[in-house]
């Protein structure tokens, strides 16, 4: 939530006054009929007389604005009556809906003017409440609080009537749930408080309203250059032009950009250099400064890095002192500073850039100067002293005091605030580390504050998805203080470790109040239901960003990555669900795609490692599909722009991501299937069949040399003819010098790669590339080292130095005992260079299907094996043991072979007849064939059943991983243009049809499917009527609940009537309260039972 918004409205849009009145004069009619709950309490509160100073129960007092001095013991107890009516509402959320209940409810006239969605609205007026009471015991904090609410009103037209129906409705609200714990003393605390409140929103508007609207309206067109100038005269600079959402990148990337003052001062470092005419407030004030023989003063760029921040948050007095300290900081390093220069140079800028300046500008700028010149003398020369004596400190403390802070620090503030305690859930080692880090960062903040800024926000961030209270960073400054208090440092050193750390915890209470917006709310409460109400409060124009970004300053954090991290995948589900959905009016469409590939070009990833089981969601919302069939046919839309497409027009790692979940059904999805067949079809199909025709050439090559041309000749094996050695040498030579030094390029590059990105498995000490875990990669490698191998084994080579032999001949004396190893060599490689041609069954999904299964297969088939020969050697062992003189069985070796024969049908009937000489012998080897033959050949067969049952289930699924495996592979070298004209030929910049005449979204493919494949009897757009106005949030759509949900509600509303029913006693009006609560009630349940 960003505190540039209001957080208590009392209003918000302006009324008539005769309007206001005639509501009066209703509100006084009929109060007993519309709020019968209310009893005698309103009485009582308008008949208060109790008065604090300038400040009293019954009156708004909107003359002055004083700091509100309530004696300490009631405002401890309107305190403790605030902190049991959150207790009693059970969480800050359901409090601030109560709040919006009661003031919704308390007049008709004013309900018109709750334009704000509900969910947003309550959170405000929650958080802004909360605040003034917190405060309330410190006057001086609550009057800079109050202030910075007021101006956080100046649009908003607050009355005294409006005051009072406010605070009537508050005092009604706490007075109907903790009757019992608010005394009257506490109902007149409670009313003064509101009543300095209002009054103090008027007082500020009546006194500041003008200068602030002329500071953003001037402001909007200095900062802007020719564009805001531009604007400010078109729409006569409204406030609007200046102020950014809290969740838009857009205003942070234009501030970084523009409001660098490095990249503009080089221009204007020495006077008429420059030839760049100044556009806007930056380049104007370099400009200027050197002009004036200024622009060497670095300090003024210290100021101006931060003045926008500074314009922007005149009206918040916090966030105006934070960056006056953290300005100061920055300063620190400069010797010679003079304020008033650089007022002379802002007023001279401004005067330049401000087209309709005149005196009320001179005053308003004035003003502000003022006062941030004012926050910066307060603290010019203080930081380096302040750094030297907390450097002093810090170097002073050994092991002991060191030992000492960690412990203690925790004991104090779990002393101050137990219920720290449930959220300081680690390990006490990680808590020692916490307190370190923060005593280390008091002293970085005076030596690197830009970049503690940057860290603390971040740090801020994180903590908005922990759900930690601010209100627990006082107690814990307090107690780091004391702590550091009790070593008994100089005052000096003390005073400047409790500067820095109040500063600390003055950016992270204000990263967290603004970055805690209702998305993150139902993040941390991982509730589908919560979120898709607070994604319903968004604008429609910026709804995406909600749940895509929030950003504080210069750091953002993604919702839907903090969902999915933080295993919230309910409401992750539920952002994706609402970020896929199409929606309409009659103006444009809205799809939140492109803005989730644009966040987080990488979600396939995130998905797949944190939430997976979110994929399919993904994937589904990708594709529309019309309600209406034509002709028996469907009409579809594939969005697959930004699957396969990254932002910088490159082909995107989606399908690399996708593969390496292996998952067999993920990538039969519609949307992958088709995204594959588009891009093999057109891109890699060419680039793979190029590739490997070069490969099925040397395989041609290799059968030749090895298999063929040595056979064609009758004669005598290395007697071939003179012409058929020649071409066997030079083949032989064309592959050892190709297809081997191919291998070899390929092999090495593949594991250099893989080892230099870090793309290892380990195994053991050792630690292997992924390249040779894959199987072709594997068997690339071992046809490189066969290769190797044949080529010092090859016989022609050895043969060339025998005088005897003939040129180029196979056969020599030098080789016979050679020739056998090469030959085994040379069959090792055809078996692997034809292992190496299935991956050619890509070409087809169902060729493809069918080798994986077999590969599949082989596994089983191994175990087999395995078994087998455990079976046959047993039974060898076995029949050598007898006393048997049969030559087959003469020994461990020959048995094994011979029983082997036997299961495989290969014993001949000559050598079974010559068993029945040996009964015993003959009994071993039909028992084995029992086993070997009928037992585990019965359950190889059942095996290999089994398997092809599992894996045809995959099949599909395995042949798209692997041809998914190989578009990435071949699109890994596919050059940039043809890469381009693929692209250009799907025309994804082109609207996609949605019917005949509707002319619906860009990045998608159209097809057209069978109608009965997907049947769809609900329109996947949905479309709206009424406003086509971009700042307008969608119409409210229906949210049904859960059985839990229902009961709940249920529950509450019981438990409400009961303590009304216990309030209202045997009054009359209690009886109807009684009444009317109880047929609510009754109602509700009916309703909850029927659902």
């Amino acid at each position: 939530m960003s505190l540039e918004e209001p957080i208590v409205s009392l209003d918000e849009a302006s009324v008539t006054a005769e309007e206001l009145q005639d509501a009066m004069e209703a509100e006084e009619e009929g109060e007993e009929e519309e709020d019968m709950d209310v009893g005698d309490d309103n009485e009582n509160i308008q008949e208060t007389s109790a008065k604090f100073g300038v400040y009293s129960a019954d009156e708004v007092n909107i003359e002055v604005f004083e700091e509100l001095q309530l004696p300490l013991e009631l405002a401890q107890e309107v305190q403790d009556a605030w902190k049991y009516l959150l207790k009693t509402l059970v969480t800050h959320e359901a409090a601030g809906e109560a709040i919006y209940s009661a003031l919704f409810e308390a007049s008709p006239a004013i309900q018109p003017l709750f334009k704000t969605p509900r969910a947003v609205m309550a959170l405000r007026f929650m958080t802004g409440i909360n605040q003034i009471v917190q405060s309330l015991d410190k006057s001086s904090e609550l009057k800079t609080v109050v202030e910075t609410l007021g101006f956080q009103h100046l649009d908003l037209d607050v009355t005294v009537p409006r005051v009072h129906i406010f605070r009537d409705a508050i005092l009604e609200l706490v007075v109907t749930e903790i009757g019992d714990r608010v005394s009257p003393v506490c109902k007149d605390g409670f009313a003064v408080m509101l009543n300095y409140v209002g009054g103090a929103y008027i007082y500020v508007r009546s006194k500041f309203s003008v200068q602030l609207k002329i500071l953003h309206s001037s402001w909007a067109t200095a900062s802007k250059g020719a564009a805001g100038i531009q604007n400010a005269e078109e729409t006569g600079g409204s406030k609007s032009e200046t102020l950014q959402p809290a969740g838009s990148t857009k205003g942070a990337k234009e501030g970084k950009d523009s409001r660098d003052p490095k990249k503009t001062s080089a221009s204007y470092q020495s006077e008429g250099r420059n030839t760049a005419v100044p556009k806007n407030f930056e380049e104007m004030f370099q400009f200027n400064a050197a002009v004036m023989g200024l622009g060497k003063n670095g300090w003024m760029n210290e100021i101006l890095s931060s003045f926008d921040a500074i314009v922007m948050n005149v009206a918040n007095t916090f966030r105006l002192q934070e960056e006056c300290d953290v300005v100061s900081l920055r300063m620190a390093k400069y010797s010679k500073i003079v304020l008033s220069e650089y007022k002379a140079v802002m007023l001279a800028s401004l005067r330049s850039l401000c087209k309709d300046w005149g005196s009320e500008h001179e005053l308003a700028w004035s003003w502000l100067w003022e006062n941030v010149e004012r926050l910066l003398k307060n603290l010019m020369g203080k930081p380096a002293l302040q750094e030297a004596a907390l450097s002093g400190l810090l170097a002073s403390l050994d092991d002991s005091a060191l030992s000492l802070i960690r412990r203690e620090v925790y004991s104090q503030f779990f002393a101050l605030a137990p219920a720290g305690q449930e959220y300081f859930k680690q390990s006490t080692t990680r808590l020692h580390f916490i307190a370190d880090k923060v005593v280390s960062m008091t002293l970085e903040m005076y030596r690197e504050p830009k970049r503690m800024i940057e860290d603390l926000s971040a740090l801020g961030l994180r903590h908005v998805g922990y759900a930690i209270p601010t209100e627990l960073f006082g107690p814990f400054v307090t107690a780091c203080v004391q702590v550091v208090h009790s070593l008994g440092p100089a005052q000096d050193a003390e005073e400047a470790f409790r500067w820095s750390l109040n500063l600390l915890t003055r950016v992270l209470t204000r990263v967290i109040n603004e970055g805690s917006t209702v998305v993150m709310k139902a993040i941390n409460a991982n509730s589908d239901r919560m979120l898709r109400k607070a994604v319903a409060c968004a604008p429609r124009g910026q709804r995406a960003l909600w749940s895509l970004n929030v950003q504080v300053g210069t750091q953002s954090i993604s919702p839907l990555l903090w969902a999915l991290e933080s295993g919230s995948l309910e409401a992750a589900k539920a952002i994706l669900n609402d970020l896929l959905t199409i929606r309409a009016d009659r103006d444009r469409y809205y799809f939140g795609a492109d803005m989730l590939f644009e966040r987080h070009p990488d979600i396939i990833k995130r998905l797949a490692t944190d939430g997976p089981s979110l994929l399919p969601t993904l994937l589904d919302g990708l594709i529309w599909r019309s309600r209406i069939t034509q002709g028996g046919r469907r009409r579809v839309v594939f969005y697959i722009k930004n699957f396969i497409i990254n932002t910088d027009g490159s082909f995107a790692r989606n399908l690399e991501w996708l593969f390496d979940c292996n998952n067999p059904s993920l990538v039969c999805h519609a949307l992958v299937s088709t995204c594959t067949d588009v891009v093999w079809s057109r891109v890699a199909f060419r680039d793979f069949t190029t590739s490997r025709l070069w490969f099925l050439f040397t395989v041609v090559l290799f059968v030749l040399s090895q298999s063929i041309l040595n056979h064609l000749h009758n004669g005598a094996i290395g007697q071939n003819p003179e012409g058929l050695r020649i071409t066997i040498f030079f083949v032989r030579c064309f592959l050892y010098l190709f297809s081997m030094g191919t291998l070899w390029f390929r092999n090495i590059v593949g594991i250099i790669s893989d080892y230099r990105s870090g793309a290892v498995v380990k195994r053991g000490p050792l630690k292997f590339p992924e390249y040779l875990m894959l199987w072709d990669g594997a068997a690339r490698m071992v046809l490189a080292v066969l290769l190797t191998l044949m080529l010092s084994l090859e016989p022609v080579i050895h043969c060339l130095g025998d005088p005897t032999a003939l040129m180029f001949a196979e056969r020599c004396s030098a080789v016979e005992s050679l020739y056998k190893w090469y030959s085994w060599t040379s069959c090792t490689a055809s078996f692997v260079y034809f292992l190496l041609l299935t991956d050619l069954a890509v070409f087809s999904t169902r060729f493809s299907a069918y080798t994986l299964v077999c590969s599949r297969a082989i596994v089983d088939l191994f175990l087999w094996a395995c078994g087998g020969l455990f079976v046959t050697f047993a039974f060898a062992c076995c029949v050598c043991s007898l006393e048997q003189d049969n030559a087959e069985f003469h020994g461990i070796p020959k048995s094994t072979f011979s029983l082997m024969k036997v299961t495989f049908k290969m014993f001949s009937g000559e050598s079974l007849s010559n068993l029945e000489e040996h009964s015993v012998l003959l009994g071993v080897v039909g028992m084995y064939s029992v086993v070997s033959v009928i037992f585990l050949l019965s359950v190889l067969v059942a095996q290999l059943s089994c398997a092809y049952k599992v894996a045809h289930q995959d099949m599909m699924g395995l042949a798209r991983l692997h041809r998914i495996r190989v578009i990435c592979d071949t699109m890994a070298t596919c050059k940039a243009a043809r890469w381009a004209r693929f692209v250009d030929s799907l025309h994804l910049d082109e609207r996609v049809e949605f019917g005949e005449g509707d002319i619906g979204l860009p990045g998608g493919i159209p097809i057209w499917e069978p109608a009965s494949l997907h049947i769809t009897t609900v329109d996947m757009i949905k479309r709206y009527g009424g406003s086509t106005n971009e700042e307008e949030q969608w119409p409210e759509e229906p949210i049904a609940d859960n059985e839990d949900d229902r009961f709940d509600r249920v529950e509450k509303l019981i438990q409400k009537s009961m303590k009304r029913i216990a309030k209202g006693g045997g009054s009359a009006g209690g009886s109807k309260m009684t009444s009317s609560v109880g047929s609510m009630s009754m109602g509700s349940s009916m309703g909850a039972s029927g659902a």
